[in-house]
């Protein structure tokens, strides 16, 4: 998107503030006077803090109705779209309030302006430093400074960190949150990016994962963190060889680690010198690392830089990377750039067998390690003695803990406060108290389970959903399976690592990781294409919908056009297909397609509109194994209309505005589908099937198998669209057999149809323009509309005021043309 001037508002007004500020006058504030100029954005304020955002939805609509709404509605409409994450919308809103958006809602503005055009962002961010334009309090500099950390150079970030500082001190008062954030950011005021550490001569350079970065929010607070890096540590320190150097603490914590080895694992070896040094996995680039310093590179990259939605990855660029027990499933994550590093420093290990296959189909090499805390019993030698039975609940969820037991936190928030070897230690501790108190545990973290079962306990894990995503492979295992997974990761290890502390050259070592993993990854590349046939329908499709189906006469010119009404629009069904029948210009055949219809009255039609209703409560689905709910109807639609090879889908809460006709003529080239992108905040398709695979916790095994098939069938990711507006060429949805197995899979993962439908189609389908499918409460209010579509909760027909409800009325309560009756 092409960068837009400051509104002409925001220099005029930003000039008075500013003649305001030299004259002594202070800007009012408070809420009171926010509810005297502001009545609307106070009011909307209100209803999100109470977490009405329907009602808060709703009330700028009414007030962005007017004829021409003010500073007041267009700030409030910026801020209801900011907090649904729709901040192209809102920053449209914002802008048009000129400098009231940033006089009132200054931090979702400078949000929503950085996610949408990060350049525009910097640009303003300069005309602060500049004087050009008013500066504003420390809180907006706060957030201004979070995204000149993802977008900007150092000399900006150093500049804005300066200023956010001075705009704190002396006013504390209007921010009590930000002496923490003050505190916080500055160990990276004055950082440099990807800057190289003096080379520590012959030592080898090898450094220890911390998970802090400059977004306090998004730094660990989960102690099961540093178990993952105790575990990792534990692969070095088994060499009795090596000499640590470096800061004070870490070196003598890794000397206390190297004593602790358990004497079956104890490697010798000539005396290695070794320089160590501690890595932010969030934020690595912002510290300093003497070329060739190599770690292990490992757990969930989920947490982006500041809350910016940009990672801070690839890793600095000093750092040799091996990659064992990793997971990732964040699309913003998975860049160009970084799959580049991937394949470079691969082949990745994954913690999980979805990191596995997501990655495989992204051409990156990759197997399935399992996870590092399987081996932290390396760090931790046998007990003399057992403790009595006794159970400890370790963040439990899934049960009410029994009376007079404690429900163990591992995550808490001074973790964040406290040093990375304080940490460390703590999780030393931590596990010595499990392990020395406890004989069963019962816990929903992973990094509790699997920790805790290294070192011998006998482990409940119930989390909090079974079927999530990073839980394939890891969960169950009996006894054989989890000893898999730990002696496959210190034998895989081993000789890799041996070789970077002999110091051999770095293409050396990678061609000794991809020789040692070749096999696992031969073999997750067997399984990722495993074709596993899902059981047969006991009948066909069209056998189903035989009852049903309904076959019209031809209309020579005619538009076949499908609803799909729900229960609760049933009402409003009548409504629909008059409005439709009064903007068509061409004969239409409407198919009312849904449990109910049968028994709906309709209006009079004008003679170029038949209707022709298919009650699906004759539909066998107990046969398929389906359920209502899951309205196969949506799936069956090619077989129910057999005489219709093209169809227009729109849902009920619509108005066409423009010629449908021209809708149904799409040139969907070689798909059979065309379809909006989503409107909504999320755009991933993978996501949501993501969410629908979560609803398995009952089945957790049939979760994992359905996530395996969508990584075996897309490649990862794909925008999600919306299903309320569609064309559809049903003759090669028949011929291609999309219902049988779309209604395969629905019955084997309890999917619905909406979600069959991404599986099946991806991002193979025609994009339809966004104007056929315009949602005013999520769209731009000046976008282009050739049809309205109330997709949110409020709908046209209700009590509540929503965006253009009054073509709705209109259109819905305009007769037939007596001349074309």
């Amino acid at each position: 998107m092409p960068s837009r001037p400051l509104h002409p508002a925001t220099l005029l007004r930003g000039a008075r503030r500013a003649l305001r500020a030299a004259l002594g006058r202070p800007e009012p504030s408070g809420p009171e006077v926010l509810a005297r100029t502001h009545p609307v954005v106070h009011e909307v304020r209100g209803l999100l803090h109470a977490k009405d955002q329907k009602g808060a939805q709703s009330r700028v609509d009414e007030a962005l109705a007017t004829p021409a709404p003010g500073a007041d509605a267009l700030v409030a409409g910026g801020l209801v779209a900011h907090r649904r994450h729709l901040h192209e919308r809102a920053l449209d809103l914002f802008d048009r309030a000129g400098d009231d958006a940033l006089a009132v809602a200054p931090v979702p503005y400078v949000e929503s302006l950085f996610r949408v055009d990060p350049q525009r962002g910097l640009a303003l961010v300069r005309s602060w430093l500049d004087g050009a334009s008013p500066a504003p309090a420390a809180r907006t500099w706060h957030t201004a400074l979070r995204y000149v950390f993802a977008h900007g150079d150092d000399t900006l970030r150093h500049a804005v960190h300066d200023r956010f500082v001075a705009a704190y001190r002396g006013n504390e008062k209007q921010w009590p949150g930000g002496a923490a954030e003050v505190e916080w950011l500055e160990r990276w005021r004055g950082a440099e990016r990807h800057t190289t550490a003096p080379a520590p001569g012959a030592r080898v350079p090898f450094a220890v994962m911390d998970y802090v970065q400059p977004g306090k929010g998004k730094s660990s607070q989960n102690i099961g963190d540093h178990v993952q890096t105790l575990s990792s540590l534990g692969h070095v320190v088994r060499r009795q060889n090596l000499r640590f150097h470096g800061d004070a603490e870490l070196v003598g914590f890794a000397q206390e680690m190297q004593e602790r080895v358990r004497p079956g694992l104890r490697l010798d070896g000539e005396a290695t010198d070794v320089e160590l040094y501690r890595v932010d996995r969030d934020g690595s680039s912002f510290q300093s690392f003497p070329e060739g310093t190599w770690l292990l590179e490992f757990g969930w990259h989920s947490h982006d830089l500041a809350g910016t939605g940009v990672w801070d990855f690839p890793m600095h660029e000093n750092l040799r990377p091996l990659f064992v027990s990793f997971h990732c499933n964040k699309r913003g994550l998975l860049t160009p750039e970084v799959l580049d590093y991937l394949r470079a420093h691969g082949p990745v290990g994954c913690r999980d067998w979805t990191t596995v296959d997501l990655l495989l189909s992204l051409d990156v090499p990759a197997f399935f390690s399992g996870c590092l805390t399987t081996t932290v019993s390396t760090v931790f030698p046998e007990l003399e003695q057992r403790p009595a039975p006794a159970t400890v609940y370790v963040d439990a969820v899934r049960e009410p803990v029994p009376d007079g037991q404690d429900n163990v936190k591992q995550s808490y928030r001074e973790v964040k406060d406290r040093t990375f070897v304080e940490n460390m230690r703590e999780a030393v501790r931590l596990l010595e108290w499990y392990r020395t108190s406890f004989t069963h545990v019962v816990t929903k973290r992973l990094h509790c389970y699997l920790p805790t079962t290294s070192l011998g306990l006998d482990v409940d894990f119930q989390p909090a959903n079974f079927a999530d995503v990073r839980f394939s492979g890891l969960h169950p295992l009996d006894h054989d399976g989890f000893e898999a997974i730990r002696t496959g990761m210190i034998a895989r290890l081993e000789p890799v690592l041996t070789a970077v502390f002999e110091g051999r050259d770095p293409e050396a070592v990678y061609a000794l990781w991809r020789e040692t993993v070749a096999p696992e990854v031969e073999a997750a590349r067997a399984r990722h294409v495993a074709t596993t046939p899902l059981p047969a329908l006991p009948v066909g499709p069209a056998e189903v919908a035989a009852p049903t189906a309904v076959t019209a006469p031809a209309v020579e010119g005619a538009v076949d056009v499908v609803l799909l009404p729900r229960h609760s629009q049933l009402p409003h069904v009548g409504e629909a297909v008059r409005a439709l029948d009064a903007s068509a210009s061409v004969p239409l055949r409407v198919w009312l397609v849904g449990p109910g219809v049968g028994r709906l009255s309709l209006p009079e039609l004008s003679a170029r509109t038949s209707v022709h209703r298919l009650p699906t409560s004759t539909l066998d689905l107990e046969t398929l194994g389906l359920t209502t709910s899951q309205r196969a109807h949506h799936v069956l639609l090619p077989h129910l209309l057999p005489g219709v090879d093209r169809a227009v889908v729109l849902p009920v809460d619509a108005v066409v505005l423009g010629d449908v006709a021209e809708l149904a003529a799409a040139d969907l080239g070689s798909t059979a589908v065309a379809a909006r992108h989503t409107s909504h905040a999320d755009p991933s398709g993978f996501g949501l099937l993501y969410r629908a695979a979560r609803r398995l916790d009952d089945a957790p095994a049939t979760a994992y198998d359905f996530y395996r098939r969508i990584h075996a069938r897309h490649v990862f990711d794909f925008n999600a669209f919306d299903t309320g507006v569609m064309v559809l060429d049903l003759a090669r949805l028949r011929a291609d057999g999309y219902a049988a197995e779309s209604l395969a899979v629905m019955r084997e993962f309890r999917i619905d149809a909406r979600e069959a439908l991404h599986l099946y189609v991806g991002p193979h389908r025609t994009e339809l323009d966004a104007a056929w499918d315009h949602v005013p409460t999520r769209d731009l209010p000046d976008a282009p509309a050739r049809l309205v579509h109330w997709a949110d909760p409020v709908k046209p027909w209700d009590e509540a005021y929503v965006a253009r409800q009054d073509l709705w009325h209109e259109r819905a309560a305009r007769p037939a043309s007596p001349a074309a009756r």
